[in-house]
């Protein structure tokens, strides 16, 4: 065994700055065929080393090792003062053993806990600033540069504060522009999925109605990556100038709510009240020691130090830097950044990081790339994570038994976000598979297509909020593909109720508003269709978007898109359409009701109910039949009614009445509630109150069984 004197530490010191390398530099060990541990013992003096290893360190550095090496005695000699030493230190340390053994246990503990949590690492002082910030402010905007965490530090403190009590409602806005919701489709989503209550047609109402909820419960709301509703200046664009009039709710004092907005820039709307923009820091270079360590890396504090400089600290970085270098430089952080570092110190920003990760990816994982890129197609939004199944269908081109090892490498990689066993992408890296998506159209349109084909499969019934927004998913991929016809189907499909369209129950289940923007949309790519492609969607669009303003009390937008409906109908004269026709003749009629223009309700049905007849033949749609057993007598009984001719009209109304509760007649619940309403009417008109009395109550019943709460307001104050 031998080792360096003290001379012999300071010629070693000469040699290697002389030779214009670093002490740590791993060329000495490689040279020298030694450990970069034994190396390290060799160049301090301070421990032996076997007298082969010291012979080849010194010759790398040109150094006699008889010259350096510190005599034998003389070492035997320091080794037993060690020894004394150590002796002595024995007893003490034997003293100290229960208190240590204390302290490594909690230390453990709080090291389980670390790992644990090791997605929030470093941000416990972030959640005491939102603590204290929150005593005096009603909305807090976390905000900072892409990738900083700010998501996962609301998403954790909105989750405390719902263990205290709070109920959680969480808004995941896009980066797209083009698809950011209106503010009164958020509102609507709310009440109907969060408060169980009717919003209002009118927004300033269902502001309102918010104020009053905000006062009364106790709220955590998180509404995550608002930057798209923001100008230049931190203002809300013009197009969405009603999040103004949401937030200023929001931020009222008298509110019980806290509400944390993440955005990439602060929001500056001075007319806001108790808002605060708070910045949040970026993980110290002891966090991201701390990262490459739990998940077994390798680095040298230089480099690491250098990484965590020129990324900026940043969370997503480093993560996505630790999953490249587990995945694709064996662990070593140091071969990485000597590889690498010169990339990514071109390139500071993370979205620039991102899209360098998945150069390599295709490189390296061709099939990997290719499913990151695909997953870009779903939103993220409505239903914030898929399950793994969705995953499955975008890698059709990729052998079956290799799926779960794909998706793997991009879990490994630090490239999916996974929660209670479901998957979405970071909004950065979502961003650039879309835009990496769209340059193969082929790849685009089978991606959106095997997006709706597993969301179609995924709902088997209609017995949760949920599974109604998973059948509506489809829809919005349909409108990537321009693919308007199957949205339309989507709309009709029969099979998930009896007796009924589905989008009858997107209407009561869901946000009218919503589902009436994507209608807005499929109006407007329509009209860019050759005639006899785009009028088919028109008739639909115009008589869906009818049948909803009638549903959410809006006779007089009802009426318009009816007759619209009615005109492009008469034009096309398709047999197929024959059931829309009717449909729209009768919704008007029921508006004209509801809005007491009884004269014109009677002009503007009459010319179908006299030609009914011809009707019958031509309609092949299984739902007809209704509108030649119960329409017509309705309208029939009513215009006996105007004529004051009581006792013909209260007998159809009866009959009609004893149709709908006694017959096996194919007619769903709300469209009995609907009819129910109108033949009480007709009651009140021919004055036998009994009678009307028993037949509203029928209407509730049905309008309770389908659990329309538009119905539902419509029918009690009857």
């Amino acid at each position: 065994m031998s080792r360096l004197s003290n001379a012999g530490v300071d010629k070693v010191n000469v040699a290697i700055k002389n030779s214009g390398r670093n002490k740590t530099d791993a060329y000495w060990t490689k040279k020298a065929i030694v450990s970069p541990e034994t190396w390290n013992r060799f160049r301090t003096g301070k421990i032996s080393i076997g007298n082969n290893s010291f012979i080849s360190c010194c010759e790398v550095l040109d150094l006699d090792p008889n010259e350096v090496r510190e005599q034998q005695e003389q070492q035997e000699q320091q080794e037993e003062q060690q020894e004394q030493q150590e002796q002595q230190e024995q007893q003490e340390q034997q003293e100290q053993q229960e208190q240590q053994e204390q302290q490594e246990q909690q230390e453990q503990q709080e090291q389980t806990v670390e790992q644990q949590n090791l997605s929030f690492l470093g941000r416990a002082r972030v959640i005491e600033g939102l603590n204290a910030l929150a005593k005096a402010n009603r909305v807090i905007v976390i905000h900072a540069v892409g990738g900083q965490g700010k998501t996962t530090v609301a998403q954790k403190y909105l989750q405390e504060l719902e263990s205290n009590g709070y109920q959680l409602i969480e808004l995941y806005m896009p980066i797209d522009v083009t698809n950011i919701p209106s503010a009164k489709s958020v509102l609507d989503e709310w009440f109907n999925r969060d408060f169980h209550e009717m919003s209002s047609s009118q927004f300033a109402v269902t502001l309102d109605r918010l104020r009053r909820i905000l006062k009364e419960r106790k709220l955590a709301i998180l509404i995550d990556n608002i930057e798209s509703l923001l100008d230049e200046n931190g203002k809300f664009i013009p197009e969405h100038a009603q999040y103004l009039e949401l937030f200023s709710v929001l931020s009222d004092h008298a509110t019980q709510s806290i509400t944390i907005v993440t955005s990439r820039c602060r929001l500056l709307e001075s007319r806001l009240r108790s808002v605060y923009n708070y910045a949040i820091p970026s993980l110290s270079q002891t966090d991201w020691q701390d990262y490459f360590t739990y998940n077994n890396v390798l680095f040298d504090e230089k480099s690491l130090a250098e990484m965590h400089s020129k990324l900026g600290g940043n969370a997503k970085a480093m993560t996505s830097v630790c999953g490249e270098i587990y995945m694709d430089f064996d662990r070593n952080a140091t071969i990485f950044w000597e590889q690498r570092g010169a990339d990514i110190l071109a390139s500071a920003d993370l979205k620039d990081l991102v899209s360098g990760h998945l150069e390599r990816l295709e490189k390296l994982e061709p099939f990997a790339y290719a499913l990151l890129k695909r997953m870009g197609c779903y939103r993220y939004q409505s239903i914030p994570h898929i399950p793994i199944e969705a995953l499955f269908y975008q890698l059709w081109d990729s052998p079956k038994a290799n799926h779960i090892e794909i998706i793997e490498v991009l879990k490994n990689r630090s490239l999916l976000e996974l929660a209670n066993g479901e998957y979405s992408l970071h909004p950065l890296v979502r961003a650039e598979a879309v835009h990496l998506l769209k340059q193969n159209e082929e790849e685009f349109t089978t991606a959106h297509n095997s997006a709706a084909d597993f969301w179609k499969a995924k709902v088997h019934s209609l017995d949760t909020d949920k599974d109604v927004l998973m059948a509506f998913e489809p829809c919005y991929h349909y409108l990537e593909t321009n693919d308007l016809n199957k949205i339309i189907e989507i709309f009709l499909n029969p099979n998930l109720l009896k007796d009924e369209h589905l989008y009858m129950v997107f209407y009561g289940r869901l946000s009218p508003t919503l589902v009436l923007e994507l209608l807005d949309k499929v109006e407007q790519r329509a009209l860019l269709l050759p005639p006899e492609q785009g009028m088919p969607v028109l008739a639909h669009v115009k008589s869906f978007r009818g049948s909803s303003y009638f549903q959410s009390g809006e006779p007089q937008k009802s009426v318009i898109e009816c007759d619209a409906a009615i005109k492009i109908i008469e034009q096309i004269n398709s047999p197929q359409l024959t059931f829309f026709l009717l449909s729209n003749v009768f919704h008007a009629f029921a508006c004209k009701l509801d809005l007491g223009e009884f004269d014109e309700a009677i002009v503007l049905t009459k010319p179908y109910i006299d030609n009914i007849d011809r009707y019958k033949s031509s309609s092949i749609n299984p739902l007809i039949k209704q509108f030649f057993t119960v329409y017509p007598q309705i309208v029939q009984s009513f215009m006996l009614a105007m004529k004051l001719e009581h006792d013909a009209s209260i007998a159809l109304a009866e009959e009609t009445y004893e149709t709908i509760t006694n017959s096996s007649l194919s007619m769903p619940d709300i469209s009995k509630s609907y009819t129910c309403l109108y033949l009480g009417f007709i009651c009140v008109m021919n004055k036998r109150f009994d009678q009307a009395l028993e037949i509203y109550n029928t209407a509730l019943k049905f309008s309770h069984i389908t659990s329309h709460r538009q119905l539902d307001a419509k029918a009690y104050p009857c």
